[in-house]
């Protein structure tokens, strides 16, 4: 099973590590013991809990990062979020996204090559339902820039099956920086063949976003 590792065990990171249980081994890892604690009682077998310093490249060693396939940064804590991300960066992990609290640190996590998500946006009723379908499992905006992140799945019947990245770039204005696939994580050329089963990370407005989610699934 595929890996995930969350940075901080607050509420946001329960209900995301909810999400992820039934297609990641996810794992948890916070420096305070109560709030690790929390974690591990109300997420029991959904996840690994660990205690420790997540910027630490010593403890993220320990936790995993080194397998890891999507690393979530979600602390309160934008500079933790960063050194953490910057480890995971070095590690080699191929996504890598983050909680931004403070507007003025954005930049720095995008010239780092990490993605800004608004997480509070996933626990809210509308976006929950999207999470749970059998299309999109993962949706959020950052409300500043309208832009949308999501991790949509190609299902067999799906029109997108047998077209082009390239085809799918174009025609809906979106960037698919990352496919997700039973083998790992990759990055897709233009000429990359879409095939039932996989799953794409799309990043554009949200307009388009949602166009392109409204089409993926029909038949």
């Amino acid at each position: 099973m595929k890996r995930a590792v969350i940075v901080g065990a607050n509420n946001v990171s329960i209900e995301v590590a909810r999400m992820l249980a039934d297609k990641y081994e996810v794992r948890i890892v916070d420096s305070n013991e109560d709030a690790c604690n929390k974690a591990y009682k109300t997420l029991k077998s959904a996840a690994m809990v660990y205690k420790g310093d997540p910027s630490d490249e010593n403890v993220l060693n320990e936790v995993g990062v080194d397998r890891a396939e999507l690393f979530l940064a979600l602390s309160e804590d934008d500079k933790l979020n960063f050194d953490a991300c910057r480890v995971a960066k070095g590690r080699g992990v191929p996504l890598i996204i983050a909680r931004v609290n403070n507007r003025d640190m954005e930049d720095s996590f995008r010239e780092l090559g990490v993605a800004i998500v608004n997480v509070e946006s996933l626990v809210s009723d509308n976006i929950k339902s999207l999470v749970l379908s059998d299309v999109v499992r993962v949706l959020t905006v950052d409300q500043s820039t309208n832009l949308a992140f999501a991790i949509v799945r190609i299902g067999e019947n799906s029109p997108m099956v047998n077209r082009q990245i390239g085809y799918l770039v174009e025609n809906y204005d979106i960037t698919i920086p990352y496919v997700i696939t039973a083998g790992g994580v990759i990055k897709p050329g233009n000429d990359y063949i879409i095939e039932s089963g996989i799953e794409l990370v799309i990043v554009g407005t949200l307009s388009n976003v949602e166009r392109f989610i409204n089409e993926v699934s029909t038949e």
